[in-house]
């Protein structure tokens, strides 16, 4: 399939800009482990009509502790201003890269409690960060 270029000012013709990019996103397909993976690809509203265009997978699965199934968002990816095919293809491959991996690290549990969970914040895991494991040295 030829993909379209991405050749229109973001400041000249915004809805042009972000059809274009949604067009190059519609072949791609998301699927892992019987899960089925959407992207939305939207303007930022933070900053209005000209907000940045952002792409995040979307999908529906039981949450880890409640086995409650629901919509989750993985997180948004910026696309530049002069956002190529190739980024935008690349980054949603990324963005399911990384929302697959999370999803491994909250199914991950020893005694039923979540091992790697990655809500934890990262002042919580410096606060641990010196507890290594090791080994006896050998003599």
């Amino acid at each position: 399939m030829a993909f379209p270029n991405i050749d229109v000012p973001a400041e000249d013709f915004p809805d042009a800009q972000l059809s274009a990019a949604e067009k190059i996103a519609r072949p791609i397909t998301m699927h892992c482990l019987g899960v089925a993976f959407r992207l939305r690809i939207e303007r930022d509203l933070v900053r209005g009509i000209n907000g940045r265009i952002f792409l995040q997978v979307v999908y529906d699965d039981p949450c880890t502790k409640t086995d409650q199934t629901q919509e989750w968002h993985g997180r948004k990816w910026y696309l530049s201003d002069h956002m190529t095919a190739d980024e935008i293809v690349k980054t949603a491959y990324a963005a399911f890269e990384a929302t697959v991996k999370h999803e491994v690290m909250e199914g991950f549990k020893v005694d039923d409690q979540i091992l790697f969970n990655p809500h934890v914040h990262f002042r919580s895991l410096l606060a641990i960060t010196d507890q290594e494991v090791g080994r006896p040295v050998q003599q």
